[in-house]
């Protein structure tokens, strides 16, 4: 598979083949017919322009074209899983609706047991072909140099990359060769990922500070470089220390950083043994004897403690040198020191980059609204902490003017040069920033999906290969429901097959498979669950057998949508709305929330905890973590947010949702869901608004 065509479609994007010479013949309209009905089984079109290049190659370029392109668009999809194949029941819906209960579980026990699964279930029968209304994901015509503008928008994320993303950066660097300097890298995990993989490639990478350094020595250890997780680090060969080393003693602030993490630290300076090169590295050694010997500095943190707890009015001069330390404090700073904090907020906020910037915009103008605090100790959401807000911590409406004044100014002169007005739809809204700690899709946690008039219902696959195994693994596709209020209504899942609105296409083993291959489907049918007084419903997926993601062969996740399930494939890649590969060290992940009554998908993307044995038995947890949980979602920042204080103006940049109601002609626009083969624009890299300096 082309790995570069693979990133350029996940951008909208596509590589064309060349015009045809004289001595070739031209494509020809039968061919072209095919290859745009190709394209669209799999959800995907050409814009005008690009079907226009493409009609202009010769027959031969356009069929190898076409090569290229199949296998990416399998494995984007999901197709190339062959998931149909490790349904139990290849009929569904109707061949599990005939059965009564009793008849399914006595099959399915038969099953479990170790009976062969074709002997109670029906031959799969012809389909009829979907014959709906499919918004195809458009692909504009890649130009020159656009895999470099996608790298450099990777670069200038402000926030840690998906595994997919990281890859992707990864590969880029190899494939362009391109020399990256990492001081222009936005969100400092991101910055030691690339530079780990310099070093495992004998290039070299510097970095700033005692953290940077300690942060590759894990990543070079095959750790987690947010430090959030312990890591045994590795014994690294002698150059490898001399290298790091040499790196700690460039590094500013040795002492400070030593003294944040004194343990860790601790764990890095035995690995690195500086004793042995004392006479060249006179800061690590002095460092590390002060480390040892418990002298070092208090830390920043502590200081701010101190002074918190006497009131000391010179701690918000302190802190104006450290703006990153005052906004995350700021709140509990304006209610100790009233004015003064707001004051020495105001001039703290130039030193801002933008991504504070907008997220603090967003946190004044919804704190006070929040009924729940909800914080993820160390951003793990299995031990999510939440509290009712206190009425008494509320900031004062004066203060949130003020800054809000502030804050507004700020962003405009900040985004003035590269936006100077923009045509913003209210839609942006439902997109989110991308935030740091998302696993699946490159979308903000929080990220609303439009269903379109048409749909009827929902499918979601869980699809995964274990590996050889002698017991059977299962990692259960499960919904649950709730009413408007978040009141538990029931769910669906491997033990509770049936719902008044949803259906599950039975339970697989994989055990007499040699890949270890299963796949569990579930429909939701919206009026029946509209019917049944449900209002959202919680899509999850659970490791039943306590074998974590990581463990598996793959596990992989889709969602569709569509008219008419009895129509099309099981699996339908044109259906096809999210595709992605579920990676982690958990047991459980939350994908998305069904609101039936809005008709809109949100992405979630979080490690709730739950009980792994069934869907079932979470609902009760997730009455009480959900209305917490969407609050928190909506308090984060928008696509919308970022752009709400730009001057409109009807030719200015578009930034849309979708272009659904009317082509988007631009030099440049940034459109989250592009539909409409007639838009003509070059993408506009939201990304880069963040990048450094």
């Amino acid at each position: 598979m082309d790995r570069a065509l693979r990133i350029l479609i996940k951008a909208n994007l596509v590589r064309l083949p060349r015009p045809a010479r004289d001595d070739e013949r031209v494509v020809g309209r039968d061919v072209l017919a095919t290859l745009a009905s190709n394209l669209v089984a799999f959800g995907y079109g050409l814009s005008r322009d690009g079907f226009d290049e493409l009609r202009r190659a010769s027959d031969g370029a356009a069929r190898a074209w076409w090569e290229e392109v199949e296998p990416v668009l399998m494995d984007l999809t999901g197709a190339d899983r062959k998931m149909d194949e490790h349904v139990v029941y290849k009929n569904f819906p109707h061949e599990v609706l005939a059965m009564s209960d009793a008849d399914y579980w006595l099959r399915q026990i038969l099953m479990y047991w170790g009976l062969p699964n074709e002997w109670f279930t029906e031959a799969e029968l012809p389909r009829k072909p979907i014959d709906e209304r499919i918004d195809a994901k458009i692909l504009h015509p890649a130009k020159a140099g656009a895999l470099e503008e996608i790298f450099r928008s990777l670069l200038d994320q402000p926030a840690r990359w998906t595994p997919a993303q990281e890859a992707d950066a990864l590969f880029l660097v190899d494939h362009l060769r391109v020399r990256c300097d990492l001081s222009t890298v936005s969100f400092k995990e991101n910055m030691v990922r690339i530079a780990v993989h310099c070093i495992e490639k004998g290039l070299g990478a510097q970095v700033s500070t005692a953290t940077d350094v300690l942060r590759v020595a894990v990543g070079m250890s095959k750790g987690d470089p947010s430090l959030r997780e312990k890591t045994k680090l590795r014994n690294f060969r002698r150059k490898e220390r001399r290298y790091l080393l040499a790196l700690l003693e460039s590094a500013s602030s040795i002492e400070a950083d030593f003294a944040r993490r004194p343990e860790l630290m601790k764990r890095l300076v035995h690995q690195l043994h500086p004793g042995d090169y004392k006479d060249e590295l006179p800061s690590v050694v002095a460092a590390a004897d002060r480390l040892y010997k418990d002298t070092l500095p208090p830390t920043t943190s502590a200081i701010v403690e101190a002074k918190l707890r006497i009131k000391d009015n010179g701690l918000l001069e302190d802190l104006e040198a450290r703006p990153g330390e005052m906004m995350r404090r700021i709140h509990h700073l304006l209610l100790v020191f009233g004015d003064d904090a707001a004051t020495a907020f105001e001039r703290v906020i130039p030193k801002l980059d933008l991504k504070q910037l907008v997220t603090m915009d967003r946190y004044f103008r919804k704190i006070n609204e929040r009924r729940f605090r909800t914080f993820p100790p160390k951003g793990n959401w299995a031990a999510l902490q939440i509290v009712p807000a206190d009425k008494k911590r509320r900031l004062q409406h004066r203060h949130l003017e003020r800054l809000d004044k502030a804050l507004t100014a700020a962003m405009r002169a900040r985004l003035a040069k590269r936006v100077p007005s923009v045509k913003l739809s209210k839609e942006t809204k439902l997109v989110k920033l991308p935030t740091n700690d998302s696993d699946l899709l490159p979308y903000g946690r929080g990220t609303v999906f439009k269903l379109p008039h048409h749909v009827r219902f929902l499918r979601t696959a869980v699809y995964w290969a274990s590996g050889p195994t002698r017991a059977n693994v299962w990692y259960d596709n499960g919904w649950n429901f709730f009413d408007e209020r978040f009141v538990s209504k029931g769910a669906c899942c491997w033990n509770a097959v049936r719902f008044e609105g949803a259906l599950f296409s039975g339970d697989p083993t994989n055990s007499k498979d040699l890949d270890g291959r299963a796949c569990q489907m579930i429909d939701l049918y919206l009026p029946e669950l509209a019917t049944a007084g449900v209002r959202y419903a919680v899509w999850n997926v659970l490791c039943y057998s306590h074998v974590a993601f990581d463990e598996a062969k793959e596990v992989f996740g889709a969602l569709m949508w569509g008219a008419d399930p009895e129509y099309g494939t099981l699996f339908e890649p044109a259906r096809c709305q999210l595709s992605f590969p579920i990676k982690g060290p958990q047991f459980t992940k939350y994908i998305a929330l069904l609101d039936v009554k809005e008709r809109h998908v949100v992405y979630l993307d979080a490690n709730l905890r739950a009980t792994t044995s069934s869907a079932v038995v979470n609902g009760p947890r997730l009455e009480k973590v959900m209305p917490a949980f969407m609050e928190y979602l909506d308090s984060l920042p928008s696509v919308h947010d970022l752009f709400v204080h730009v001057p409109r103006s009807d030719d200015g940049i578009p930034i849309l949702y979708d272009d659904h109601d009317g082509p988007v002609r631009a030099r440049e626009a940034w459109i989250f869901r592009p539909t409409n083969e007639a838009s003509r624009f070059e993408p506009f890299p939201l990304a880069s608004l963040f990048a450094k300096g």
